[in-house]
Formats: structure tokens, C-alpha cells, sequence
């Protein structure tokens, strides 16, 4: 995303800078909070983090958190209530676009293209906290099926179904192409993850992508 996109600005996040989505955070302090909670949550899971780490990460006293949260408990929540808000901008965005794309090869360039731009450290690391945390926690098991899950899916088989690929091919299954697409998409999420945390990711989910890619363009091709 463009630091100058309306719904975006641009932060400086762990020593380095990236795109953010204005979600509506007065402060500038408490958006630091969430900003590095949220990265260090996903790094080292919810019970490894104390209050005192995320003070000494963003450079405060640890007293100043409680100024705006009375806890972990609420800060947890107030972290995945802000990645919430983060992708819910991002994906009525991206389905505002899926809408407008005149041809199904135009949407095709939304579905693989444009995730791209979304795919800086933070926003990374805010989806593999979620995905990692969906079982411990409740709250954020609703928001990774709802969000990543439930929503993506739908979204991703009433298109095909608009451009009624089933009848081209009959064994084309609109919900089973959509999840192969978010299967793809959380597979390169996490490997984006590991090369942040100067690991080898243990798979490389480019080709899968591309042949996802492929089939759906020769699908609309026939």
C-alpha cells in the first residue's frame, strides 16, 4: 500500500517503516502499543509477553501502558480487535476492486496481485498471530474464521460463480477453488513470517500459487 492511500499511513515499527491502516487511534502512544504488542505476541506467543517487555519495547515506563489498558487481558483484545479493523479495511478494499474488475482475468490480477501490496512485516505478523492464537483464545478464533475464513471464502466462490465457471467446467467446484487460493495465500504468510525472523521457511508456496493461478485462468479461458 502507498503511505499516501487515504486509508493508510506509514509508521515507524521496530526500527523500520512500514505502510499501517489508520484504524481510528487517537494517540500516537497507543498506537505504538498495539503496533509492537502485536508484533511481539506474534513472535513469542501471548503467555512469553509481559506488559514490562512491551513497555521496554516501545520505550516507555511500564506504567504508562496501564495509563490505556488496565492489563494484558485487555490489551490482548484491544490487539485483535486493531487487527480487525486492519484487515476489514484491506478486504472491503480489495472486494470494492473485485466488484469493479470488468473481466474475470481483471479479477484474477486483484485476487494474486494485489495481496502483495499488503504483505508488509507487521500486517504479517498480525495474520500469523491470529492464526497461531485461534485456538488458545476464543476471540481470536471468531476473528480468524470470520475474517480470514468464512468472509474470504464466500467472497472468493460467488465470484466464480458470477462468472459462472461450474458451467465451463463441471467439475469445477467454486468453494474447493477458494480454498486452495487461502490455503496458497497463508502458506506464503507464513513463510514471509519466517524469513522476518531470519529462519529458512520450511516450504516455498510460490509454485503452488502459480499453478492455482493457471488453472483458474485456463477454467475462464474455455
Amino acid at each position: 500500500m502507498a503511505a499516501n492511500n487515504p486509508f493508510f499511513e506509514t509508521f515507524d515499527i521496530l526500527g523500520r517503516r512500514y505502510p499501517l491502516p489508520v484504524a481510528g487511534i487517537a494517540s500516537e502512544t497507543k498506537r505504538r502499543i498495539l503496533i509492537d504488542a502485536t508484533v511481539l505476541f506474534a513472535k513469542k506467543g501471548y503467555s512469553a509477553v509481559s506488559m514490562k517487555d512491551i513497555a521496554k519495547s516501545i520505550g516507555v515506563k511500564p506504567a504508562s501502558l496501564y495509563n490505556h489498558y488496565p492489563g494484558k487481558e485487555a490489551l490482548w483484545d484491544a490487539v485483535l480487535e486493531h487487527a480487525a479493523g486492519l484487515y476489514d479495511l484491506y478486504f472491503e478494499r480489495l472486494e470494492k476492486q473485485l466488484a469493479e474488475a470488468g473481466t474475470f482475468a481483471e479479477a484474477l490480477e486483484v485476487i494474486f496481485r494485489e495481496p502483495r501490496k499488503m504483505a508488509n512485516a507487521f500486517t504479517c505478523y498480525a495474520f500469523s498471530l491470529v492464526r497461531t492464537e485461534q485456538f488458545r483464545n476464543r476471540k481470536a478464533g471468531e476473528l480468524f474464521n470470520r475474517t480470514f475464513l468464512k468472509a474470504r471464502l464466500d467472497c472468493l466462490a460467488g465470484l466464480f460463480d458470477r462468472y459462472k465457471l461450474r458451467d465451463l467446467d463441471p467439475e469445477f467446484d467454486s468453494r474447493t477453488a477458494a480454498a486452495l487460493i487461502l490455503h496458497s495465500v497463508f502458506l506464503a504468510i507464513d513463510a514471509k513470517v519466517h524469513q522476518y525472523l531470519g529462519r529458512e521457511p520450511a516450504y516455498d508456496p510460490s509454485p503452488m500459487l502459480e499453478g492455482v493461478e493457471r488453472f483458474l485462468r485456463r477454467a475462464g479461458e474455455k
